[in-house]
């Protein structure tokens, strides 16, 4: 694997900042000399800081890994109404499958360079936090601890989601085949390719690592974690940058992402000890509730966040989003572009809870040719929540936790597994869903799957269901009489060819 420098990055002091914008709207600069960088508190800030900020941009989860190319790639949209230029182009060929098109390649270049990129300044991070004294932080070992975990986490997430992308699902047996590195150290020359099931268990002992370290850092000092503290409140002075934990790889966020890697890896019994985890503490404390439809529609929170556990921080999206679906407002209806469900599967997906279903309510607008996808689109600055909204883009939500204790309980529990999806049904409106009626895991794992199109669209997770369980993909494309297509799972759907300057190497 090619060498990707780490890009430190400069201009933050969160101690003296006054705003939420200009806490997280990081922007690089000019590199600046490792020794020195580290050689202060504050320096370490600035370099964890940057790292989600480069995560953050639109080659990663700013577009590509949440709502734009991804969820191309997972037949979440009908883009027959999608623009033709810039992104529209890449996603169009991602989604049938023209992974080396010279309209796509660009992108997933640039992607894979990102990602890495991020790796690298990643372990950088976790080698200086390892040696730094602990007098260099204000909250002293505390901080050191938090900083050094969300940077093992965060290496880790990424890496995970390269997995994801480059490498068959382990369901498949992808057996001793190699397919992209796990990198953990700073700098790496040479990088061999490895497993699944090794990048898997470096991916699980990194997260559990980080785990332990923020068990201390957010839950041993009885942080408060219910959504005014961790995503509506800006504190001040040096307090700033350990609040807010929204924000960052928390503990409790670790942890779901620990659920979701375990399931991937196929060991149900882990999965869900670490959901449970997590569901206990919202029994007891509530702090993961799901959004009031008050909330929603008098207050602005239409990206429902209450139940986001981290979130990354974007300015930009709300743009980018009015770029892409209503960069064509004002032309005649049927030359608009957007993207959008079609009719069918809205139909499919959703079924008779549609008209109590806040996801149906509030993340799809009815269109000419289909239902835009509004979960992006900017609201007023003046509204209470959505001031605190545009910027927000859901990395990890308590319904997906849901998900996951359900299906990994269902053998053992099948009432406990049906109460977790109703949970996510009634917090989102539809309260008439009758678990009797599902009767088997196969009948539990179709509303599941239902129910997570409905949720996590937009969010970059909808293909990884479906290769992970190796189901076959559903296409709708061609507005709202379209034909529904059945694209069978295999390597050529699903696992996305490595750049062609790595396969040179």
């Amino acid at each position: 694997m090619k060498l990707y420098k780490a890009i430190v990055w400069a201009g933050m002091c969160a101690a003296s900042l006054s705003s939420c914008d200009s806490w997280l709207d990081v922007q690089p600069s000019d590199e600046i000399r490792e020794e020195y960088l580290f050689e202060t508190g504050n320096g370490y800030r600035t370099a964890l800081n940057g790292i989600y900020r480069k995560m953050s941009t639109a080659d990663l989860y700013g577009l590509n890994l949440s709502w734009g190319l991804i969820d191309a790639w997972g037949q979440v949209y009908d883009l027959a109404y999608a623009s033709d230029e810039n992104t529209g182009k890449g996603m169009k060929q991602i989604s049938t499958f023209n992974f080396k098109q010279s309209d796509l390649t660009p992108t997933t270049d640039a992607m894979w360079a990102a990602a890495w990129n991020v790796v690298a300044n990643c372990n950088e991070l976790v080698q200086q936090t390892e040696k730094a004294d602990t007098t260099l932080f204000v909250d002293g070992r505390t901080e050191r601890d938090m900083i050094h975990a969300e940077a093992l986490a965060l290496r880790a997430f990424v890496q995970f989601d390269l997995l994801r992308m480059y490498a068959p699902a382990p369901v498949t047996n992808p057996g001793e085949r190699t397919f992209i590195p796990y990198v953990d150290v700073y700098p790496a020359y040479v990088n061999n390719r490895r497993t699944v099931s090794y990048c898997l268990e470096h991916i699980l002992n990194d997260l559990t690592k980080a785990q332990e370290m923020l068990y201390r850092v957010d839950v041993e000092t009885d942080r408060n974690f219910r959504v005014l503290n961790r995503l509506q409140t800006i504190l001040a002075g040096e307090d700033r940058f350990v609040g807010s934990r929204g924000y960052r790889m928390n503990y409790y966020a670790v942890t779901a992402e620990l659920a979701r890697a375990y399931l991937y890896a196929g060991n149900t019994d882990q999965a869900y000890i670490e959901a449970k985890k997590i569901i206990d503490v919202q029994s007891e404390e509530r702090y993961f509730s799901f959004t009031s439809s008050y909330n929603i529609t008098s207050n602005g929170n239409t990206k429902m966040y209450d139940d986001i556990l981290f979130t990354l921080y974007n300015n930009d999206v709300v743009d980018l989003d009015n770029n892409i679906n209503y960069g064509s407002e004002g032309r005649p209806e049927y030359d608009r572009y957007y993207l959008c469900w079609n009719a069918n599967k809205v139909n499919e997906v959703f079924g008779e809870e549609k008209e109590s279903d806040y996801r149906y309510l509030y993340w799809l607008d009815q269109q000419y040719n289909g239902f835009r996808i509004t979960k992006y689109h900017k609201q007023p600055d003046n509204s209470t929540n959505g001031k605190w909204g545009n910027p927000m883009i859901p990395m990890l939500r308590m319904s997906e936790v849901y998900y996951i204790a359900a299906e990994a309980i269902y053998d053992t529990n099948p009432a406990e597994a049906l109460n977790y999806l109703k949970t996510v049904k009634s917090g989102r409106g539809v309260r008439s869903f009758d678990t009797s009626t599902v009767l088997s895991k196969s009948q539990l794992m179709e509303e599941i799957v239902k129910d997570f199109q409905r949720e996590l669209s937009g969010e970059g997770q909808v293909l990884f269901l479906f290769k992970r369980l190796n189901r076959s993909l559903i296409r709708y494309n061609g507005g709202s009489y379209a034909d529904r297509d059945e694209i069978l799972p295999s390597e050529d759907v699903y696992v996305l060819p490595l750049p062609d300057s790595e396969l040179s190497l």
